[in-house]
């Protein structure tokens, strides 16, 4: 049973509720105009040569997330003259160009479609990399022509439940809960401890599980790289929108800075942002770098030992500097970010001291065309609202007639009628205080409270 609704369908089945289909944003990706570029990579007519020559050149068994300009110039040159490969879409122009040419051309094409990125490293270098979309479709378009000699259930279930677990124990926060699970965990450890003793027999996975394992682990390294390149593509994505609202005069210095700070504020605040920060974090935590190298080259070490060659090694092997690289970029795209925020506020004060100096040049301009051509007496040169007030600028005098203008003048004492008389400030007389309290001791015997001159 299906319910339309405003803009979308809610689909029913068997009175359960699922999550909101909307119809808008499938017209949207199905666009032939606007779509995405996987729809669109879909629809060309040379998607094969598109396909096989990028599947061949990045995610081969020479794996290379990034490859220079020149050099996938060069590979695909190579590849349209080893296939004599045709374009149907070919101008008339360009029938008798040579591979070469054609390559570039292809190249650019692909870049302005969203197939590939084009960047520029520290070295001054155009690199390539693949797109997220791009990358999605080769991996499906892989997996529809290569059939897996098995289709490994059970390392996929075991993951399910082993996440089921561990998204119930980490979520917990009863602490006599949590104490019971690793007085579990501890007994069921103890007892694992005594069957090995007793046995001395250790239970490994079989040749299959091995290799269905490694193959899962492969697939999880290959998304996790993919994901690299959508927040890279993120990062890349507010850059680029800040480029093109700075080209609007509505925006000041202070709306744009505004809008990059929320825009990488709201990203780092999504779930993605957060997940790559922590990872990039347990990345660059040396213990772990060192855990990851020793668990591959145990991997392998078992891998040779049972006599399993994998259909993609290169890829694991090479893991930590493929995702050192990749966060590299990333953290080039931020960087990125932060140079055109400081950009943005060195062009506004560069452009506030520009106009100041086109401003003074105008004066300065009138200035010398008053100049000029001076106005004539009567002509009214400036008129202020209200009064103004006017001072006279002090004459000027010689020094000769500055000193004939002092006059000499003798100062008077002020006559003082009565001397006061400091005497009994010397002359005082000496108070014993062992009198003085006897005194006040006798007097309220007989008294509650006595004054001063009672005392003395």
């Amino acid at each position: 049973m299906a319910a339309r609704a405003t803009g979308y369908f809610i689909v029913c089945i068997n009175s359960i509720l699922l999550i909101p289909v909307l119809y808008p944003q499938y017209q949207a990706f199905f666009d032939p105009e606007r779509g995405a570029a996987s729809l669109r990579v879909l629809r060309a007519r040379n998607a094969p040569l598109i396909l096989c020559f990028l599947q061949q050149s990045f995610k081969a068994a020479m794996y290379a997330p990034v490859i220079s300009h020149d050099l996938l110039t060069a590979h695909l040159a190579d590849f349209l003259q080893e296939w004599n490969v045709v374009e149907e879409e070919d101008d008339v122009a360009d029938l008798g160009s040579a591979p070469e040419e054609k390559a570039v051309k292809l190249i650019r094409e692909w870049v302005r479609y969203g197939y590939l990125t084009l960047y520029t490293d520290e070295q001054g270098q155009d690199q390539h990399t693949l797109t997220p979309p791009l990358e999605s479709v080769l991996d499906w378009v892989a997996a529809q022509l290569t059939k897996r000699s098995f289709v490994g259930t059970e390392s996929r279930f075991l993951d399910i439940v082993q996440k089921l677990r561990e998204l119930v124990r980490e979520s917990q926060h009863d602490w006599e809960t949590r104490v019971a699970e690793l007085e579990a965990q501890r007994a069921d450890l103890d007892r694992q401890i005594r069957e090995l003793k007793i046995t001395r027999q250790v239970q490994s996975f079989e040749d299959f599980q091995v290799k269905e394992r490694f193959e899962a682990v492969n697939l999880l390294a290959r998304t996790l790289l993919r994901d690299f390149r959508e927040v890279e593509t993120n990062f890349r994505d507010i850059t680029q929108h800040l480029y093109q609202q700075q080209t609007t005069l509505h925006h000041t210095k202070g709306s744009l800075l505004t809008l990059a700070l929320d825009a990488l504020d709201a990203l780092r605040q999504t779930d993605q942002g957060r997940s790559f920060d922590a990872f990039y974090q347990h990345l660059n935590d040396p213990r772990q770098k060192a855990e990851l190298d020793e668990l591959i080259g145990q991997v392998f070490d078992l891998l040779q030992a049972r006599a399993i060659t994998p259909a993609d090694a290169l890829l694991l092997r090479r893991l930590k500097p493929f995702l050192l690289g990749e966060g590299q970029k990333v953290n080039a795209a931020f960087q990125l970010l932060a140079r055109k925020l400081e950009k943005i506020v060195a062009e506004k004060n560069l452009q506030d001291r520009r106009k100041s100096r086109e401003l003074t040049r105008d004066i300065r301009a009138l200035a010398f065309e008053v100049l000029d051509r001076p106005p004539p007496p009567a002509a009214v040169f400036l008129e202020i609202d209200g009064r103004a007030d006017y001072l006279a600028p002090e004459p000027e005098i010689t020094l000769k007639q500055r000193q004939e203008g002092i006059k000499a003048r003798t100062l008077r004492v002020a006559e003082v009628a009565d001397e006061p008389d400091f005497a009994p400030l010397v002359n005082q007389q000496v108070v014993d205080k062992t009198v003085l309290i006897a005194q006040i001791q006798t007097l309220l015997r007989d008294q509650s409270q006595v004054t001063l001159a009672q005392v003395v």
